[in-house]
């Protein structure tokens, strides 16, 4: 054999080998069941951050998940299967985005009351003197006079819209005439944390620490990075701030961006939160794709209490910001045109 005809044959070897390996093994499409459905499981595994937290055995979850997968499964069914594993997270962040439909952890939002009946309020409370409301951006704001106080009403039910500074300079001027404020976030699903920390910003005149955070950085279940405090900072010029005493509505509606208003909130000495404890969803969410092309995200981050607990450990806040005064929307007074969750907020300010 010539050296010529030895060159190309060892050129070409490892292509022929490739091209065999494929022949006998059969090569695997990207959309292949068992491929989207071990890397979804894996990532979880890897990356997810509340795995011991929630006390979630995971090789466990792929013992029951596994043999549900199979070669030719049509593409709604692998969707059901990955959306249960994925349900068994018990996380509003944990989510799978297809062309066809997207999963969500319905339960954490359903297992309480709503609380919210935005009708109710507009009617008895903002429209109560028409002339002193407004909706400034996505904010809807007025003054409620109150056995001879001036009681601020501020509605912000999506975090995916954001006043401008103008606009919160303007609500803000409003506010600071009024013996105390109400911030009705019942309902907000949340959107940018910039909103969770500009809106609480007007209400403090110096930093006050609100919490820790901490972020998954490896496959172990201990790999974290270290503990950031996070703090309250005044936004907006002193003259746009209100210090007096703020009353948070909330409720289980109230997740992502708006449990970290809460915690933001909860920091300040004058505020108390008000109504159920919200939906929590504080881990910061990581998003990535499948082999199939469907997208995914899930928590990948922890916020912490700022204070430590009787055993000298930080509170998780996962499950969401418990109130400081629990109360639900009474059926029966809302059908008399009174929302008890707002008169009980009243009750409080007037009480200071």
């Amino acid at each position: 054999m010539s050296k010529i005809k030895r060159y190309i044959i060892c050129i070409l070897m490892p292509f022929l080998l490739a091209g065999c390996d494929k022949l006998w093994l059969g090569e695997q499409p990207a959309d292949d069941p068992r491929a989207v459905f071990e890397t979804l499981w894996t990532e979880i595994k890897e990356k997810y951050s509340y795995l011991d937290y929630k006390n979630l055995n995971w090789n466990q979850v792929y013992l029951t998940y596994s043999p549900m997968i199979r070669p030719g499964m049509d593409e709604q069914e692998l969707f059901r299967v990955l959306e249960a594993m994925m349900n068994e997270l018990r996380d509003g962040h944990a989510n799978l985005f297809t062309p066809f439909t997207f999963s969500s952890y319905r339960p954490l939002f359903l297992s309480r009351p709503t609380n919210l009946d935005n009708r109710l309020i507009l009617e008895r409370y903002f429209l109560r003197d028409s002339l002193a409301y407004y909706t400034t951006g996505p904010i809807q704001h007025t003054i409620l006079d109150t056995l001879g106080k001036r009681i601020g009403l501020m509605a912000y039910r999506d975090f995916t819209q954001s006043p401008s500074q103008a606009q919160l300079d303007f609500i803000m001027d409003r506010m600071r005439s009024c013996d105390g404020v109400i911030l009705d976030v019942r309902g907000n699903g949340g959107g940018l944390l910039s909103n969770a920390r500009s809106l609480s910003g007007r209400f403090t005149d110096e930093g006050r620490k609100s919490h820790y955070h901490r972020m998954k950085t490896g496959p172990g279940p201990d790999d974290f990075s270290r503990l950031e405090a996070v703090f309250t900072e005044p936004s907006g010029d002193e003259e746009h701030r209100f210090t007096g005493p703020v009353v948070l509505l909330q409720n289980r509606g109230s997740y992502s961006a708006t449990s970290f208003l809460a915690l933001h909130m909860r920091a300040l000495p004058q505020v108390r939160l008000l109504g159920d404890t919200t939906g929590g969803g504080l881990g910061i969410p990581h998003g990535a794709t499948l082999p199939n092309g469907w997208n995914y995200r899930f928590s990948v981050g922890q916020a912490l209490s700022a204070e430590l607990d009787s055993n000298g450990a930080y509170w998780n806040w996962e499950n969401g910001v418990p109130p400081h005064i629990a109360v639900d929307l009474d059926p029966v007074q809302a059908t008399q045109g009174f929302d008890s969750t707002i008169d009980r907020a009243i009750s409080d300010i007037l009480s200071r």
